[in-house]
């Protein structure tokens, strides 16, 4: 029975005893999107992973570059083999950590490290040296290789070469083409990674006289000729989310696999080491802004403030000029039928006419001065730049200053005036510039045309006649009269300029709309202050096309007296 009963209880032990294994999966990068070939080398090692250690298997998964990234990103993987560009890359975003690091073989010796050496056809005497390469065709395998072409670039970066100074830079699908090309005369230079040229010169494809290396350098113990630094080479990495203890088993299965093991001859390995240091790899993407350092050392907000705080000083200038008249404007349509409004719009109107006339003054005044005195080119165009705008922002304030003290007429006194006298007054004041321009001048006031008006309407007409002066063409008419309208006079400004399209007409009296007229400036208030004034008034203001054909015409209708 005491048999018996010991038997039972160690039946269930037995049981829990779980005999499935862990399936782990390996992403390896392939570059050359041969899978097959990729899986035949990988089948020994995969048999190896899983023979040392117990109740684990592991699956490879081949991977192309474009898609490496996202699947590790997913979480579909355990661990990865790859280049050292990608394994920086994911160990910064993603947290990969390396494992160990590939350890090639070489004519029965082992070696560390990888790099791209750089040449040219050895009969090009014009060549012997990277600087002269500039105005030359260049050919790489690949913009993503490391050996193949980013140390090839982290060398022309020392030498201050960059992709422009080519002729052209075209890539390769092998990387023995590269080599070819270059031997055959398709291009003047190429670069491919260390040890491809020696193993074509093994196989007879090319002899060693048929090339000629740039900037060669020589590293200890290194069998290979190579023009670029020497970086390490590719490594066995686990993803963040992979165990600690599994990747200690990984780690030492790997650095125990023998030279002579299945697993080492089919990967062309004497096996694997220790982790290399990556990173020369990591400062190398940064000095080529290259992967995640795309944006590396673009300039900052601070540094383009100190640069250029002249013109960001005045943008913010006139931003916060409209931002003030934008948010008086809100604050006087609320209070416009309460007494407080008045004296809040007349402390605006001080504002503008002095508090902002005069920081303005200051600007104008002190990038003249500073234009004088500045010998750079590049400045003394933005100053002089910053002063045609300080003289635009001044008319835009006087004009902006006098439409926000037409907003009512409370204040304003009405006489009878004689509005031909007053037409005659504006016209007279034109007429220097209407001669200087070549521009005839008709004014076709035959009698007394009285209204009651206040003395501002002068400024109507004065914008009116201004504008057709500014858009008449010389040897051109620009024709003032009045006519009888009943109850009303309507006094017309006739142009032959270039006329206003109709679909802009019925929006040019709005505040800050023009015509599109290029190299005419304007502030875009003036004909809102003519409309403002004439509504005053109690009168109506228009425009239309000359009917002799070319131009327009301007009409202010006034009530008679």
């Amino acid at each position: 029975m005491t048999v018996f009963i010991l038997s039972l209880l160690f039946i269930p032990l037995a049981n829990c005893e779980s005999n499935e294994s862990q399936v782990y999966r390996i992403g390896v990068l392939t570059v050359c999107g041969n899978e097959e070939c990729l899986k035949e080398r990988w089948t020994p090692v995969v048999a190896y992973l899983s023979d040392c250690i117990p109740n684990s298997s592991f699956e490879m998964v081949p991977l192309e570059y474009d898609e490496f990234s996202q699947t590790l990103t997913n979480d579909n993987i355990d661990f990865f083999y790859s280049n050292p560009i990608l394994y920086v890359e994911m160990a910064r975003v993603n947290g990969a950590g390396r494992i160990a690091t590939f350890q090639p073989l070489w004519n029965n010796f082992s070696y560390a490290g990888m790099g791209g050496v750089i040449f040219a056809r050895a009969d090009r005497n014009d060549i012997n040296s990277l600087q002269d390469l500039k105005g030359k065709s260049f050919m790489a395998v690949s913009d993503r290789s490391l050996g193949g072409y980013l140390a090839a670039r982290g060398e022309f970066h020392l030498e201050d070469i960059e992709d422009d100074d080519f002729s052209s830079i075209t890539f390769a699908d092998y990387q023995r083409d590269v080599v070819l090309s270059v031997i055959e005369g398709n291009v003047d230079s190429g670069t491919v990674r260390t040890a491809v040229l020696e193993n074509m010169i093994r196989e007879g494809i090319i002899g060693r006289s048929d090339v000629k290396i740039l900037s060669t350098k020589e590293y200890d113990a290194y069998p290979f000729l190579i023009s670029t630094e020497l970086y390490p080479d590719w490594v066995f990495a686990k993803t963040a989310s992979t165990g600690d203890e599994i990747s200690k088993s990984i780690t030492i299965a790997l650095l125990s696999m023998p030279a002579d093991s299945e697993a080492a001859i089919s990967l062309g390995a004497s096996g694997w080491t220790v982790p290399a240091d990556y990173s020369p790899v990591d400062r190398l993407m940064r000095e080529l802004r290259y992967g995640m350092y795309v944006d590396y050392g673009k300039i900052t907000l601070r540094e383009a403030f100190i640069q250029h705080w002249y013109i960001l000083g005045f943008v913010l200038m006139i931003f916060a000029i409209f931002v003030v008249h934008s948010c008086w404007m809100l604050e006087k349509k609320k209070k416009l039928q309460l007494e407080a409004s008045n004296q809040l719009k007349d402390l605006f109107m001080d504002i503008m006419r002095h508090d902002l006339i005069n920081p303005v003054n200051v600007i104008k005044g002190f990038s003249d001065v500073l234009y004088a005195d500045e010998v750079n080119l590049e400045k003394k165009e933005s100053l002089k730049t910053i002063s045609k705008q300080s003289e635009h922002l001044t008319s835009m304030i006087s004009s902006a200053a006098k439409l926000a003290r037409l907003e009512s007429d409370e204040d304003m006194e009405f006489r009878i005036q004689d509005i031909g006298a007053i037409l005659g007054m504006v016209a007279d004041s034109f007429s220097p510039e209407f001669s200087k321009k070549g521009i005839n001048l008709e004014y076709n006031i035959v009698q007394e045309y009285q209204s009651k008006v206040n003395d501002v309407i002068e400024d109507v007409f004065s914008n009116i006649i201004s504008n057709s002066l500014k858009y008449s063409p010389a040897g051109s008419t620009v024709s003032i009269s009045v006519q009888d309208e009943g109850k009303f006079w309507k006094i017309m400004v006739a142009d032959e300029g270039d006329g206003i399209a109709d679909n802009a007409k019925p929006y040019i009296f709005d505040r800050f709309k023009r015509a599109d007229k290029k190299g005419i400036k304007g502030t875009g208030l003036g004909l809102a202050i003519v409309k403002r004034i004439v509504e005053i008034h109690k009168g109506s203001v228009g425009v239309e096309d000359n009917p002799k054909g070319k131009g327009s015409v301007f009409w202010v209708m006034l009530e008679k007296a």
